[in-house]
């Protein structure tokens, strides 16, 4: 389940950036968008790989106690 999220927020996040490359904007609003929309991926890159770091480390202690 974890690789199917990270994967729909990377799809996501190319998206809309591929979309805002191809909107017509004058060039300083379209860099700002795309630096915004850059951060905001890395941030929600960080919290899955966080998340999945979590699930992995409950998973080992599980297996471990039986």
């Amino acid at each position: 389940m974890g690789k199917f999220v990270r994967n729909l927020t990377l799809g996501g996040v190319v998206g809309f950036v591929i979309g805002l490359l191809f909107a017509p904007q004058k060039g300083e609003k379209t860099r700002k968008k795309l630096a915004d929309s850059l951060e905001k991926g890395k941030e929600k890159f960080e919290e899955i790989k966080e998340e999945i770091s979590k699930e992995i480390k409950e998973e080992e202690e599980t297996q471990e106690q039986e």
